[in-house]
């Protein structure tokens, strides 16, 4: 006899959560899934104990790779016609025709852009593998049309404003701010390394222009001004805002190293860029530690291997010579290096 006790119980997957999030924190553990991409590896391992597969890229909704590279040719032969357009034409044009030509470029980029960022409803998301063709397109495109808006923009203030007496080149300041934006809204639309690249150039140039206007100091003035906007990079980045971390990561940790160079490079006050050379160094160490990302410890190890022949080369009054300082420097790698991976493997038992 058939009691209720005595039927078969199925057990659905979706039920609990808990193996699934005993796989994903094992894989994070191991080191093999980036702590910040829990939520979407969670996700996929419920839909594999379920059964059901996760859409590919090769799926019939996905945008096909030959409308990708045609696309990308498109936006290329756009961007050479501006470019052969500012070589060969900018003298002989007007400010109007000039306006409407940045105008109809910058345009076509944008909203060819934000047409390739649309999906159909009724499938996978814009982030979703399946849609990676279409996400690096239209990723791409804002990218370029935010360029195109930055010299738009700047030509039109550079043609308002009539104070050449400024030290600060404002039209290049103002532009390069508004490619930021712009570059800023096409990354949140369709997140891209490129739109990473793009945003950053623009935020670099903007800094770069205000500090031309500094009269003293501009070497340590622009250091500092370097290695500030990449320690804005890395906390943004750690606080999540970047889909692509270790792209982001990397630019972050690339400027604050150039900023912390440049007052060496100045040479005014060496001690400064010394100072912020030793700060990224103790950071990226920290971070490293505490986030396993190598960006980090690279940075930690090609400041050390930068830092150290440069004091001594002054502490000693450029005494050592060319032989001496290549010997210093090569030690000095060798070091930091065998202390990265001791540090790595540490870090990684």
């Amino acid at each position: 006899m058939l009691t209720p006790e005595s039927l078969p119980i199925r057990h659905d997957h979706r039920m609990t959560t808990a193996p699934a999030e005993r796989v994903v924190d094992a894989l994070i553990g191991a080191h093999l899934v980036d702590p910040s991409t829990r939520a979407e590896s969670l996700s996929v391992v419920l839909d594999a104990l379920d059964g059901r597969a996760r859409p590919t890229g090769t799926g019939r909704r996905a945008l096909p790779q030959l409308v990708e590279v045609v696309a990308y040719l498109g936006g290329a032969l756009v961007l050479a016609a501006g470019a052969l357009f500012l070589f060969e034409q900018w003298g002989e044009l007007g400010f109007g025709a000039r306006v409407a030509w940045l105008a109809v470029s910058t345009v076509v980029l944008l909203v060819a852009g934000f047409v390739a960022a649309q999906v159909p409803g009724d499938g996978p998301g814009l982030r979703e593998p399946a849609n990676d063709v279409r996400r690096r397109l239209a990723g791409s495109l804002l990218t370029f049309g935010g360029l195109g808006a930055a010299i738009l923009v700047g030509h039109l203030v550079d043609h308002a404003t009539t104070d050449d007496l400024s030290a600060v080149y404002w039209p290049g300041v103002i532009g390069a701010l508004v490619g930021v934006l712009v570059g800023a809204i096409g990354y949140r639309v369709a997140p891209t390394a490129v739109g990473l690249v793009g945003t950053i150039t623009g935020a670099i140039t903007a800094t770069m222009t205000l500090v031309d206007g500094v009269d003293r100091f501009e070497g340590d003035a622009a250091g500092v001004a370097l290695f500030l906007l990449g320690v804005l990079g890395l906390a943004l980045t750690e606080l999540h805002w970047f889909r692509e971390s270790t792209v982001a990561r990397s630019l972050g940790v690339t400027v604050a190293l150039v900023g912390a160079q440049v007052p060496v490079m100045d040479g005014t006050h060496s001690w400064l860029g010394y100072l912020l050379t030793l700060v990224v160094v103790v950071a990226g160490i920290a971070l490293y530690l505490s986030r396993l990302a190598w960006p980090y410890l690279a940075v930690a190890v090609i400041g050390v291997t930068l830092l150290v022949p440069e004091v001594v080369a002054d502490w000693t009054g450029g005494s050592l010579g060319a032989v001496g300082g290549v010997l210093v420097a090569g030690i000095t790698l060798l070091a930091a290096s065998f202390a990265g991976y001791r540090l790595r493997a540490e870090a990684t038992d």
